[in-house]
């Protein structure tokens, strides 16, 4: 089955010192596309913030989640794509907290089971009109690994979430991610 359109955003789950991540102001990189709430960036080699892609080897880093456009006249969600240098708001990825992720295999909805906790996996991340940006945890890729699994949610919140819940909700942390330099972030 394929991946659930209304099912593939990450989200904040927790923090282990209970402080909300932290949010900044950053100006985006050029050709964007229209992307989705909570897409995940990284701040490339000019200080501008660049939508992350799927895990492939290359630029696998998420320094945060886009949240908004700091500009009030701007509609959000966004409906248009975003000029260079626009002011938007980044939720900054802390690799100490956990992100809830829905979870795929290879592009299909997949259950997310016991057997994922303490395993590393890459995401996917959406490249589609009207779905651009959209993340989940890819089971079948554990060689362009972006996020470790802590747990998963039906071991969390039993009486809403099972571990046949197709797609599965896993509880990931982010490796600290590197600068555009290639030094720790």
């Amino acid at each position: 089955m394929a991946k659930t359109v209304t099912k593939r955003t990450m989200w904040h789950w927790a923090s282990p010192d209970g402080v909300a991540p932290n949010k900044v102001v950053g100006r985006i990189a050029a050709s964007q596309g229209v992307f989705m709430p909570g897409a995940p960036f990284y701040r490339d080699t000019s200080g501008t913030w660049t939508l992350a892609d799927t895990s492939d080897g290359t630029n696998d880093n998420v320094h945060g989640f886009c949240v908004g456009a700091v500009n009030a006249a701007t509609t959000w969600p966004l409906t248009a794509e975003q000029a260079v240098n626009t002011a938007m708001y980044f939720e900054e990825v802390d690799p100490a907290d956990t992100y809830a992720c829905f979870v795929n295999l290879n592009a299909a909805d997949a259950a997310a089971t016991d057997a994922l906790i303490g395993v590393d996996y890459g995401i996917d991340v959406d490249a589609n009109a009207g779905t651009i940006g959209q993340t989940t945890m890819n089971t079948g890729d554990t060689t362009n690994v972006v996020v470790h699994v802590v747990d998963i949610l039906s071991r969390v919140e039993p009486s809403k979430n099972t571990t046949s819940d197709s797609p599965g909700i896993a509880l990931v942390r982010f490796f600290a991610a590197k600068s555009s330099e290639g030094v720790a972030a």
